[in-house]
């Protein structure tokens, strides 16, 4: 799929002011954005009636409103606007073939200018998973402005535990480690494939666990995802995991049934126990021995490891309203192709069946997460906005501002709730001078609102216009890519049915 490369260039949806000839030397700005209200979250400041100057796609001025001599070719009216730095999606997964494209269009489209990819490796070159390498030229042809999409900050590796086939081949191997002599080839492996972080699935054995950990800490390699099912937050927050991901292990963990829970499992691994705990348990009974004190250990194992949390709330959400018609009959289905939305109406209908019977625990699990997000958030715990995107339910660009919603009922205040999208992962990545904030020499990654985002954090989705460096898609190119997204997925739902008579 190919967005028009013409809508990139689109002049401003308000007014557009051409430089006459006679003063074109004089040029100081690609760009500005007149009289807008600035909202910086690395610097927590809202500052009216300001000028926004852009040049080579990064921001160069930003001054009180025309007090500033620069003259600029193309001006974007903000009066009445909110200025934001582009949103950043922590937890995505865009790198399937069949709705790559669609996705990255998605995103942008929904202000979301840069994503960590937590799945952008192949383990077989021939399946539906793009390899790294074509992740990496798909970065470089949306930094070059021919294709449509956000710019991904962060390639992992595709998940790595200890479920191996029995007639794995070596590169199925090597991201399948059984032994701590295999965890070494994996992170030699890993180093040399050039992935930029190292995601672990829960299936790792206690033994690969440790080295994998040690290894990856030692050769400073970024490491994190889920947590194995034997070990607390704080164990692999103690043992230099980067980042958490989901609202699972920390609620689990902030109740007594917590230790219980991951003792039983590795009980369970030696042999010294016959069954592994009920997972059909662990809602129920984590709210129920929830204990303030515990959850204040896991949390401060977090805060004094520099451990980033990324709760994707959205992934726990579908856990108990599964079932729920209205969350079912979701207008943004226009979007997703019905092979895709198959694969998700399956995985409800599961979720629906096998959790019914506990459905207000799931939903009780739910809030514990918001909660104990908020007890994170509280403790300095750096908190990260991501969704899981093309996970079930999990609407490309769509859902990091449902997810901004939730991580406001967590607790977090607007403020807070727009760092986790931008500041925050700028200081994960190391990438303050570029991103996360609206000030001089930052990237020109911006959205412009029509209401403030401050008073009601339900306003990021008022856009009306994204500037992905120093480019400029007003209100219409982004219905353009909306449309087009709209017909591409009524083509290949075609083409399907057609192949499906055939």
């Amino acid at each position: 799929m190919r967005i028009l490369l013409a809508s990139i260039a689109t002049l401003s949806f308000a007014a557009c002011a051409s430089v006459p000839a006679n003063v074109a030397m004089a040029q100081s700005a690609d760009m500005l954005i007149r009289n807008v209200t600035v909202i910086d979250p690395d610097g927590r400041t809202s500052t009216p009636v300001q000028d926004v100057y852009i040049l080579d796609g990064r921001i160069v001025e930003i001054a009180d409103s025309g007090s500033s001599g620069r003259v600029a070719e193309q001006v974007t009216e903000g009066e009445g606007r909110y200025l934001i730095p582009g949103l950043m999606d922590m937890h995505a997964h865009t790198s399937f073939r069949p709705v790559h494209q669609p996705s990255l269009t998605l995103m942008l489209a929904n202000g979301v200018t840069g994503v960590r990819e937590m799945g952008s490796d192949c383990v077989d070159p021939e399946g539906i998973a793009m390899c790294i390498g074509e992740m990496r030229d798909a970065h470089a042809q949306i930094v070059a402005g021919e294709i449509v999409g956000p710019r991904m900050l962060e390639l992992s590796s595709s998940k790595i535990d200890s479920n191996r086939p029995d007639d794995a081949n070596a590169v199925q191997a090597a991201y399948r480690p059984i032994s701590a002599e295999d965890a070494e080839v994996t992170i030699a492996f890993m180093q040399e494939r050039g992935a930029d972080f190292l995601k672990t699935g829960d299936e790792f054995r206690p033994e690969a666990f440790a080295t994998f950990a040690r290894v990856a800490t030692e050769q400073d390699m970024r490491f994190g995802g889920h947590v194995p099912p034997y070990l607390s937050v704080a164990d692999v927050a103690n043992m230099g995991m980067t980042s958490i991901e989901h609202a699972r292990d920390l609620p689990l963990d902030c109740s007594t049934y917590g230790s219980e829970f991951r003792a039983g499992v590795l009980a369970a691994l030696s042999g010294e126990r016959e069954s592994f705990p009920n997972r059909m348990e662990m809602a129920a009974r984590s709210r129920d021995t929830f204990d303030e004190t515990i959850c204040a250990g896991q949390i401060e194992a977090m805060r004094a490891n520099g451990t980033y949390y990324v709760p994707t709330h959205l992934t726990r959400e579908m856990d108990y309203r599964a079932g729920d018609e209205d969350y079912r009959n979701d207008p943004r289905f226009d979007y997703i192709m019905a092979m895709q939305q198959r694969f998700w109406f399956q995985d409800m209908d599961r979720t629906a069946e096998r959790l019914g019977p506990i459905r207000s625990d799931l939903e009780d699990f739910f809030n514990l997460g918001l909660r104990t997000t908020g007890l994170a958030h509280a403790a300095g715990v750096q908190i990260m906005a991501g969704t899981d995107a093309n996970d079930t339910m999990v609407f490309p660009g769509f859902s990091l501002h449902d997810e901004l919603r939730h991580l406001v009922a967590a607790g977090l205040s607007p403020m807070d709730a727009l760092r986790a999208a931008t500041s925050v992962p700028a200081a994960y990545l190391g990438r303050e001078s570029d991103f996360g904030g609206v000030s001089e020499g930052r990237m020109a990654d911006l959205i412009l609102l029509r209401a403030d985002p401050l008073a009601d954090i339900g306003n990021t989705r008022e856009i009306e216009a994204v500037f992905f460096g120093g480019r400029l898609h007003d209100r219409a190119a982004l219905d353009a890519m909306l449309a087009e997204v709209r017909a591409w997925v009524a083509d290949a739902d075609a083409s399907m049915a057609a192949q499906a008579d055939d």
